[in-house]
């Protein structure tokens, strides 16, 4: 999957910023900062920092799509504070890197996120099956699906690695933090033991996914992907969804071979809402999920929601 991030090339030029040998922290001032390419991430962070870091989430409104995001002088300068940088990674955020670098942010003070992901790596190192000239069902055949803040394993052990970092910067809350994690991780546990009762329940149900966000979630509430293959990957790419695939998906629609439709609002185009009608009219389920934290909701809170949306959407 790739990502359709674009950077201002004169961010990669200085705007008065000088380069530095590692994290800028703030001078005279023993509070941490910690920048994350999004409000998914900024969160989590939150959860386990509390309030003795400050958290700036670079991609932080609903309203924002992240696929289409142009980096801004100001991304720099907020970067240019940081102590510690969270990312997805995966090509998802490459602005990051970019900026980083032309920060000459050492790697050692950036969590990845994908780094943390046991099935974006499983997915990486499967091979994949061959997939006939006919073949229009199951998912798309990428190397793996970066979108693993949907992955609820990740999420803890990225707030596993915070915390080990903030301890390491700050040593006298270094149990404050490692404790936080560890709540939020118990909270997790609870969120996947939910997906866990719901995957009993779900067997010979299919969705079908606009783009491949929530793909992690719906794997693990035991669904299977019944999204023609090569559509949610143009989608994603920004790229025309031929008549071939749209009329394959309005049929398994209107066939009653799909439990939900997956939709994330924050891409939405005229061929997605063409998909959506086709959902609507064959009264199927229309589940959006988004990219960023929706207003007034922390990560827990929108894991939770997302999975009563899931369960809601199969009931029998």
């Amino acid at each position: 999957m790739h990502s359709r991030f674009v950077v201002v090339p004169a961010l990669l030029l200085g705007l008065g910023l000088s380069a530095c040998s590692g994290p800028a922290s703030g001078e005279g001032d023993d509070t941490l900062t910690v920048v994350t390419s999004t409000s998914a991430y900024g969160d989590i962070v939150r959860q386990v920092a509390g309030d003795s870091v400050t958290v700036d989430s670079i991609i932080d409104r609903p309203s924002q799509d992240p696929h289409s995001y142009e980096a801004t002088p100001q991304d720099k300068l907020t970067l240019s504070h940081a102590d510690l940088v969270v990312e997805n990674g995966g090509g998802y955020d490459s602005f990051v890197d970019l900026l980083t670098r032309g920060l000459g942010i050492d790697d050692s003070a950036i969590i990845t996120a994908i780094d943390y992901s046991e099935a974006a790596h499983a997915e990486d190192h499967e091979p994949e099956p061959e997939a006939g000239p006919d073949d229009h069902d199951g998912h798309d055949h990428t190397s793996f699906n970066e979108h693993v803040w949907y992955d609820l394993p990740t999420a803890s052990a990225v707030a596993a690695e915070v915390a080990d970092r903030l301890g390491e910067l700050k040593p006298e809350e270094a149990e404050t933090f490692t404790a936080n994690a560890r709540e939020f991780a118990t909270k997790i546990d609870t969120l996947e033991e939910r997906l866990g009762k719901l995957s009993t329940t779900t067997e010979g149900h299919q969705y079908a996914m606009t783009e491949p966000v929530p793909y992690y979630l719906l794997e693990r509430a035991g669904l299977s992907d019944g999204t023609p293959e090569g559509f949610s990957g143009a989608i994603e790419a920004g790229n025309d969804v031929s008549p071939l695939l749209l009329n394959a998906l309005d049929e398994k629609l209107s066939a009653g071979g799909i439990s939900l439709l997956a939709f994330n609002p924050q891409t939405s185009s005229p061929q997605t809402q063409i998909v959506r009608a086709q959902a609507e009219d064959a009264g199927v389920p229309v589940v959006e999920f988004t990219e960023t934290l929706p207003q007034d909701t922390d990560y827990l809170g929108w894991m939770g929601a997302n999975i009563d949306a899931i369960q809601a959407a199969v009931k029998d």
